[in-house]
């Protein structure tokens, strides 16, 4: 019996020792405190305090590092989201860049049609020619071939608002009338002169002078004419001038509408071929100009019309020549009038007015 017993405590004491021993190596509680330890009971204070700021410390990184990770997916995210709205914008601008040019391209060729349509493209052939070649003495040997009918197809015009705005300054009071004629015994007639053009003019404006308008002020040009011969004598100083005025008055207002014209369009020979530069002489010879078309049968010989104009244009090189400078003031024109005019004889101004309709 007291074998069993002292075994018994000898297991015990065993048993003892072991616990004491893993208790110190702190596989359950820290040592110096018994069996009933608590992690740094009864231990360092400062190793506790080091633990617990290691505890800290693991948990702080642990927290900055996911912070740092979720942040990254953050930046990662807006530079997608970034590079994705500019692209989407970048390919929106370059769609709504190609939708303007092609609504551009539209516009611009509803425009050319337009202008076309109105003339203007062609006009501004012509006047290209005619700054290089002033009295298309080239210009006229173009062989081009263009049919009779086509030419009586086009509807021409008078380019005659230079014509009318010389005629306006001309008559106006002022300086452009000779001295003679200024005197108070030809107010009436010059009064008269005035009354007939002012109407010219606003049919110009609005398109062509109507043989009545024109009629009228030749008849106005031969009152005052006729009343300044039998009031003064040729060999009066200022006598040449004013007499040189008045047909040159007289014969402006002859081009702003010259029926003559469509006797030579009627006169054209169906069979005989016609070439652009005869085309060319007549428009000048006449001073005419393209006017509107009205049909598809005269766009389709307007857009034939370009390409020889253009053809023409080229061949004369007009940038070998300097444009004409412009005439602010109108004086050129005056000047050019009285010289080119001032040898025509009245008598064939009275028969050519008198085979007007």
């Amino acid at each position: 019996m007291r074998r069993y017993v002292t075994i018994a405590a000898g297991l015990v004491l065993g048993l003892s020792l072991t616990a004491a021993d893993a208790n110190a190596q702190g596989w359950y509680y820290p040592g110096y405190y018994g069996r009933y330890g608590m992690a740094g009971w009864g231990g360092d204070p400062m190793a506790a305090y080091m633990t617990g700021l290691g505890s800290y410390a693991r948990s702080q990184g642990v927290y900055l590092k996911e912070r740092a990770e979720a942040r990254s997916i953050e930046i990662d995210n807006a530079i997608k989201w970034n590079k994705a709205v500019r692209a989407r914008q970048r390919a929106l601008v370059q769609d709504q860049k190609a939708a303007d040019a092609e609504a551009e391209a539209r516009r611009d060729e509803k425009i050319t049609e337009r202008h076309l349509e109105s003339g203007a493209i062609l006009n501004a052939l012509l006047d290209q020619i005619y700054d290089v070649d002033p009295g298309v003495s080239k210009a006229s040997a173009a062989k081009a071939p263009i049919a009779p009918a086509a030419i009586r197809e086009i509807p021409f015009e008078w380019n005659t608002e230079a014509l009318t705005a010389c005629i306006n300054q001309m008559t106006a009071t002022g300086s452009a009338i000779p001295t003679l004629l200024m005197e108070d015994r030809y107010v009436s007639e010059r009064n008269a002169l005035r009354a007939a053009v002012e109407p010219a003019l606003k049919e110009d404006a609005k398109g062509t002078v109507s043989l009545d308008s024109r009629r009228r002020i030749h008849q106005a040009v031969a009152n005052l004419r006729a009343k300044f011969i039998k009031n003064t004598a040729e060999f009066d100083p200022g006598y040449r001038d004013a007499i040189n005025y008045l047909h040159t008055l007289a014969s402006l207002n002859r081009m702003l509408n010259d029926p003559s014209m469509q006797k030579f369009l009627a006169g054209l020979e169906e069979g005989k071929e016609r070439t652009i530069g005869d085309l060319i002489t007549f428009m000048n010879a006449y001073n005419l100009r393209f006017g509107r078309a009205t049909s598809d049968h005269q766009l389709d010989i307007y857009r034939r019309l370009v390409a020889l104009l253009s053809e023409v244009r080229d061949q004369l090189n007009p940038s070998r020549t300097p444009p004409t400078s412009l005439d602010k003031s109108g004086q050129a024109l005056q000047s050019a009038a009285k010289d080119i005019f001032q040898g025509m004889n009245w008598s064939d101004i009275e028969a050519h007015a008198a085979k007007q309709p």
